[in-house]
């Protein structure tokens, strides 16, 4: 009987499918005989012409009947052990077995049988080709069948799949059967009578010597992959079976070695496990886990992706899923259980973001889907899904809803500021004129004192809302924080009282840094104010600075949006107060948030704190627990030590009547206020209401202007408006903008061009006569 072969695969991984389907006719076309096709559990699944003729029974009358029917009895457990030994070891079998005509006989069929399996060792089928054998059995002898037997042997190892190779215990090859030639490329006139060393690599020359003193022993061996080498130098993988061969005293005399060609299977396995070694490198590097969950049993396995995630080891990981629950922190776990709930007796769908507590007690942000089996009747019998550690995206948006917060905060904050620095400024202004007077009454000048005072102190509020929202303008210079923080120990001490105290830790080297002098003096007197507040028992607030180097690792943990890694120098402001719980801390930096009883405090002091850091290329991050004190720290990038301090103003000199100067602003109290300082600088000047009143008068004085000061928002035309006009027929005369808003706030509403001229409201009159001295005077030296 000949074997059956499948172009392009080792025999035992047959066709699946379609292609099945297309080539079982053929077989039965090509090959003589009976031909049937069986499933792995015993369906007939294909039966040529010649077998339904054979037993009078087409495929759907078999299935109905069974195969047991056509069996004969005496030979229906021969068969099945014959099947299972074959499943086992993957082989072929022939065997010879009665079967039932369509007349009701049993007569002999010699049948050979090949299992067809899967690229995964699935049994998919079994194909099996029969002759009837039944003229020969009846005529045949004892010696008949003998030698009839010696025959089939023969024929079974010419036509075998495998290679089948006799040979001495010297190694010496005796036999060399077809299968064997196509496999290795020797023929057997170039193999018999040669050594089996010749099929051996090199390296494994000393492992066959042992082989052969085992076999010498009668022990049989197997071995699921050997190296092997064939004619052209080629390397094949073959799976061995080798047994020993005995003479009529029973000694061992030679063996008979069975080789399968492995090559390709061994290939898709190396080839299973990179792609399984590339998923997992790819679920480690995405912080991703798989997991599976036995509903009924409440089993859990995972790999080693969960393990990472959770912070265990392979003895630690949890076997229970009522463990994995206990993993996630209390304000989590009912959302958890809830959507199991929902997964388990409506979707089918698992979706869950939670945070764990990891064994070092760090918490992590979890997104766990998962997809459940159920049974025929619908209960749930299994899920299985996928965790992924999702803590840089939260992180990332937590960033962004903080970034929006402060932002949304900051506009706020400015607008307010933009209308109190107008009004502050009449206050102010109105306020010093009448104080200069000498005839006022005691009572009036104290009256007129308190409200300069309380003027003061709410344009002081102004100040620190724009410090907040990073919209006032700072005066930076090079300084030395120590030498800061030195100068102001007296005033610190004596804000603590006696009952605190301040104990220094500074860094003899650290770095010079780019601030603000006075508002860096405000930010420790804030700290230190907050501290006394926490501390009404008493207590200590120290103080160290010291130089760090944020590395990205640090710097990505953080939720700062804006923080670089690199060098800082660092303010570190610690007490011993009553400290805070995590919700209070979330919030003390938003301005008018305070813990502090009605009229104990504005709830600006960390907030402004928190601007000038920022806008001084900083960042501040605070550290509490309840009872413990609170940690402020503090980081200013490291400044160039080779830039120079700048050097302090002076005066600016007087105006002269003949240089005039128009002041447009559509507030009458502002316009008087800052005409009149103008007048006591000795300049001449106009008013205008509004941008149209302003191109009046420019057209009316007819180049007699030296100057326009203007306010950006104004009614009926804005002061660019007005300048782009004016620039156009009198393009010599310079454009000096105000606002209560700041520069940066007038540029990203579009209300002023980058680069123009600008002084932000409350105007200071020495910064005023500075800047309108230094534009009259590029004026003149123009003309």
């Amino acid at each position: 009987m000949s074997d059956i072969t499948y172009a392009g695969r080792s025999r035992g991984q047959g066709p699946q499918g379609a292609d099945a389907e297309a080539l079982y006719p053929m077989l039965g076309q090509v090959v003589p005989g009976l031909v049937w096709v069986t499933g792995a559990r015993g369906s007939f699944t294909y039966v040529n012409p010649r077998w339904e003729d054979y037993t009078g029974s087409s495929l759907d009358e078999l299935n109905a009947l069974g195969w047991e029917v056509f069996v004969h009895p005496d030979d229906g457990e021969q068969l099945k052990a014959r099947w299972s030994d074959g499943r086992e070891r993957q082989q072929p079998f022939e065997m010879e077995l009665r079967y039932r005509r369509h007349d009701g006989a049993f007569c002999w069929l010699l049948t050979r049988t090949v299992p067809l399996f899967s690229p995964a060792s699935q049994l998919d089928a079994w194909v099996t080709t029969a002759i009837d054998i039944e003229e020969q059995k009846n005529a045949q002898g004892p010696q008949a069948e003998a030698e009839h037997a010696s025959q089939r042997l023969a024929a079974i190892v010419e036509s075998s799949a495998d290679a089948i190779i006799g040979k001495t215990v010297d190694g010496m090859v005796t036999s060399w059967n077809a299968a064997a030639e196509q496999m290795f490329g020797y023929s057997a006139e170039e193999m018999v009578g040669g050594s089996i060393f010749k099929l051996i690599p090199g390296h494994l020359h000393q492992e066959e010597r042992e082989l052969l003193d085992r076999l010498r022993q009668g022990e049989r061996m197997e071995f699921a992959e050997a190296e092997r080498v064939r004619k052209d130098g080629g390397r094949i993988y073959v799976a061995v079976s080798v047994s020993p061969i005995r003479n009529a005293q029973g000694q061992v005399v030679g063996a008979s070695s069975i080789k399968r060609d492995v090559t390709e299977r061994r290939q898709a396995q190396k080839a299973l496990a990179q792609s399984q070694e590339r998923l997992e490198l790819a679920l480690r590097s995405a912080r991703m886990g798989t997991w599976q969950w036995n509903v009924e049993t409440d089993d859990v396995s995972w790999d080693e992706g969960m393990n990472q995630i959770f912070g265990v080891t392979l003895d630690q990981q949890v076997t229970r899923f009522e463990q994995v629950l206990e993993r996630v922190i209390d304000e989590d776990r009912e959302s958890v259980q809830r959507d199991i709930r929902r997964a388990l007796e409506e979707s089918g769908a698992l979706s869950s973001e939670f945070r764990i507590i990891l064994p070092n007690g760090k918490v992590r942000w979890l997104s766990g889907t998962g997809r459940l089996v159920r049974d025929a009747t619908g209960a749930p019998l299994s899920m299985t899904g996928v965790c992924l550690d999702v803590t840089d995206r939260r992180l990332m948006e937590e960033r962004l809803r903080q970034a929006q917060r402060m932002d949304s905060v900051g506009q706020l904050a400015g607008g307010i500021a933009h209308e109190a620095n107008n009004m502050m400024s009449v206050v102010l202004g109105c306020a010093d004129y009448v104080l200069q007077r000498t005839d006022l009454p005691d009572q009036v000048r104290q009256d007129v004192d308190q409200i300069w005072r309380a003027a003061k102190r709410t344009a002081g509020i102004t100040q620190q809302l724009l410090a907040f929202s990073r919209r006032q303008m700072l005066q930076p210079q090079i300084l030395d924080l120590n030498a800061t923080v030195r100068e102001l120990e007296p005033i610190l001490n004596r804000a603590l009282g006696e009952t605190r105290a301040v104990r220094m830790h500074l860094s003899p080297a650290l770095g010079l840094i780019r601030a603000d002098p006075g508002q860096l003096e405000q930010v420790l007197v804030n700290l230190t104010l907050n501290a006394r507040d926490a501390m009404d028992e008493g207590g200590r607030l120290t103080i160290e600075t010291m130089n760090v180097a944020l590395d990205p690792a640090y710097v990505a943990a953080k939720p700062v949006e804006t923080l670089e890694p690199g060098e800082y120098a660092a303010l570190v402001v610690t007490d011993t107060g009553h400290g805070m719980d995590r919700d209070t801390l979330a919030r003390i930096f938003e301005p008018f948030f305070t813990t502090k009883g009605v009229g104990q405090g504005t709830g600006l002091g960390l907030s402004t704190v928190y601007g000038i850091v920022k806008q001084s290329g900083g960042f501040i991050w605070a550290y509490s627990e309840p009872g413990l004190g609170t940690t402020f720290k503090l980081y200013f990038p490291i400044a160039n030590a080779a830039l120079q301090i700048d050097e302090p103003e002076l005066p600016a000199p007087p105006g002269r009547p003949e240089e005039v100067v128009l002041v447009a602003e559509d507030e009458p109290m502002v316009r008087s206020i800052v005409a009149r300082t103008l007048q006591g600088c000795g300049y001449g000047v106009l008013e205008a209401a509004n941008g149209k009143e302003a191109l009046w008068l420019l057209e009316r004085e007819k180049g007699k202007i030296n100057l326009i000061v203007a306010d950006v928002v104004m009614p009926d035309m804005g002061g660019r408006e007005m300048a782009d006009i004016a620039a156009e027929r009198w393009p010599d005369i310079p454009v000096l903008f105000t606002s209560g808003y700041t520069g940066l706030d007038v540029v990203r509403r579009g209300l002023l061009q980058e680069g123009s001229e600008f002084i932000q409201k409350p105007l200071e009159p020495e910064t005023l006569a500075r800047k309108v001295r230094q534009l009259v005077d590029a004026t003149t030296s123009r003309s």
